[in-house]
């Protein structure tokens, strides 16, 4: 001890009675102190311990969240994809439909196109028919009247009255015929 200078000898006895009180006391209140300052580390070492013990609980729940959370956006990562594989599934089936139905309008559309282009052949072929036989006809009818111009001038007394006879079928088609397409 560094109180032991301070300590005074006594006659024979050793250190003097009033002095080693002193310096007991001085220990005992050195001792309560440190005691007093253990008890309050101690205090303190427990009080960080528990908060130790506190943060290491807050850490292992937050542990837990994040691999909870981890899990989480896995799975939410694991159905996007699944959803975009889905719908890009899904559009290519719409397309693939679309360009079939497409296929299948133009088809028809073609087809549709050909029978107009086969009624419009037709339709020129009658008005080639009609105005040929229209030519026909006014050239019959130029004929006649060229024919009665031509013809002498009779009173119409002096033409015998004949009998109305009934045209046969065959004279019907024949005269006809001329007007029909067949000629043309």
């Amino acid at each position: 001890m560094a109180d032991d200078n301070n300590l005074r000898r006594a006659w024979l006895r050793g250190y003097r009675q009033g002095d080693v009180e002193l310096a007991v006391a001085r220990a005992t209140l050195t001792q309560e102190q440190l005691q007093h300052e253990l008890e309050a580390t101690r205090a303190r070492a427990n009080a960080m311990q528990t908060e130790i013990t506190e943060l290491h609980r807050r850490f292992e729940t937050f542990r837990k969240r994040e691999t909870e959370l981890t899990t989480a956006i896995d799975e939410v990562r694991e159905r996007r994809d699944q959803l975009e594989r889905d719908s890009t599934s899904r559009a290519q089936q719409i397309v693939s439909e679309a360009e079939h139905r497409a296929a299948a309008l133009r088809t028809e559309g073609l087809r549709q196109v050909g029978e107009l282009q086969q009624q419009v052949e037709q339709l020129l072929g009658l008005r080639a028919g009609l105005s040929a036989a229209l030519k026909r006809v006014t050239q019959d009818i130029s004929d006649s009247l060229d024919r009665l111009a031509a013809a002498p001038a009779r009173a119409v007394e002096q033409i015998q009255p004949h009998q109305p006879h009934e045209p046969s079928t065959d004279d019907v088609h024949e005269r006809f015929a001329r007007w029909s397409d067949t000629e043309s």
